[in-house]
């Protein structure tokens, strides 16, 4: 395949993006007598048996990377969670999914998106009293509370586990972020490969706290 081969390609892609964007807008879109959720579907499938690299987002309004099932379960179960909790979350989460796998990935959004997603389930449970909760708030309160939480899973005794691997996890997403502040020694640009790996970690922190799966004792 040559340049213009590719280019072509991708001016395809752009195209179906842009146009599954205008169907989310004008739902239901009759043409031919199909709603456009019918047209979605059509889509998807031929995307689908074509072995296509790109599948329709989860807000169904573009297109992004197919990624590995397992992942994408987890993201749709994560949303679920935490729109029963919290609406916002989910927005944030769907966001950083697409920011990190959609047709022009933005790294920075991504990532910001996954702690934003992180906080809107646990400010409210962990920090429901302080007036500019953060993660880095929620971090420090499970870091100097372990004692006071524990986990739904059990540990090698057959009582409820520690907290340790929450802590880690979001630890893991609040430093990871180094673009969050500019001109310190340590600054530098989100790397697409820690966006997509904020946006699983994020997954999994919004699952385990919209769910209680962290929680006091």
């Amino acid at each position: 395949m040559n340049v213009s081969d590719s280019a072509n390609d991708m001016l395809e892609i752009e195209i179906v993006d842009v146009v599954l964007d205008i169907l989310s807008k004008a739902d239901p879109y009759q043409r031919w007598n199909t709603p456009a959720a019918a047209l979605r579907s059509q889509l998807d499938g031929v995307l689908t048996m074509g072995g296509s690299a790109y599948t329709i987002t989860p807000d169904r309004d573009g297109l992004c990377l197919r990624v590995e099932e397992t992942l994408r379960r987890t993201l749709d179960e994560a949303v679920q969670a935490a729109e029963a909790l919290q609406k916002d979350a989910g927005a944030h989460l769907r966001e950083a999914f697409v920011a990190a796998y959609g047709i022009k990935p933005n790294p920075s959004v991504a990532y910001s998106q996954a702690v934003k997603a992180v906080e809107a389930v646990a400010n409210p449970v962990f920090l429901p009293k302080s007036p500019e909760p953060t993660l880095g708030g929620v971090r420090s309160t499970l870091d100097q509370g372990r004692s006071k939480y524990v986990m739904a899973v059990s540990d090698r005794a057959g009582a409820p586990a520690g907290i340790d691997a929450a802590v880690e996890l979001i630890n893991l997403l609040w430093h990871g972020q180094r673009d969050r502040h500019a001109g310190g020694p340590t600054s530098a640009p989100v790397s697409q490969e820690a966006a997509e790996t904020a946006v699983h970690a994020a997954a999994l922190l919004v699952h385990w706290v919209s769910k209680g799966y962290v929680r006091r004792k």
